[in-house]
Formats: C-alpha cells, structure tokens, sequence
C-alpha cells in the first residue's frame, strides 16, 4: 500500500484532512473548532474557527455569554444561550417572539 496522505498524490479540501485507507485514501473534514487541520479533532487544528479559543493543544469553545459585563442580548425578556461556536439570543422562560419582541407568552 501507498500511503498517499505522505505523498503529493492526495488532493482535500482546504479544510479536510487526508486518512490512508488499503489502496486508496480518504478526506474527511476537520472538526468546527479548526480553520484547516492535521486530523480529527479539535486538538489537531492548525488554527481556531471564530468563536473558539486555543486552551494548551485544544480549540474550546468561548462562551460568549459569561463574564461580560454587558448583556449580550439586549432586548427585554432576552437571555443569551450558549452554542457551539458562537451564541443565540432567545426568549427568557414564559415568554415567546412575537414581532421581533419576546413578549408573555
């Protein structure tokens, strides 16, 4: 077998990385904390996507909810919840958007 991720003979995608399979090869996508990668997960990125933060190897995730001393969501009755890579503004429990205002639901 040749490994073809060692040689220029493989050919990923900007953000994939190259897994030697018996005769052939295989790209598959770095994790979503990478911007381009040296394999699967978010230890072997080359860089952090926005929205992750480099702890020692790892990209983690950044909470963009905690430790601000401004509210991230603004609007009234809106909390901020955490996603992977980034954060969403959703209504406070009891109430619902309506026209763009989180109102009593």
């Amino acid at each position: 077998d040749i490994d073809e991720c060692g040689t220029e003979m493989a050919h990923c995608r900007a953000n994939q990385f190259c897994v030697n399979t018996e005769g052939s090869y295989e790209c598959r996508d770095c994790s979503t904390a990478c911007i381009g990668c040296m394999g699967a997960g978010p230890a072997r990125c080359k860089k952090c996507n926005k929205g992750y933060r480099r702890d020692g190897a790892k990209c983690l995730d950044v909470d963009e909810c905690a430790g601000t001393e401004e509210p991230v969501c603004s609007g009234v009755q809106e909390v901020c919840e955490n996603t992977e890579g980034g954060y969403r503004c959703v209504c406070a429990q009891g109430h619902v958007r309506r026209d763009g205002q989180c109102v009593e639901d």
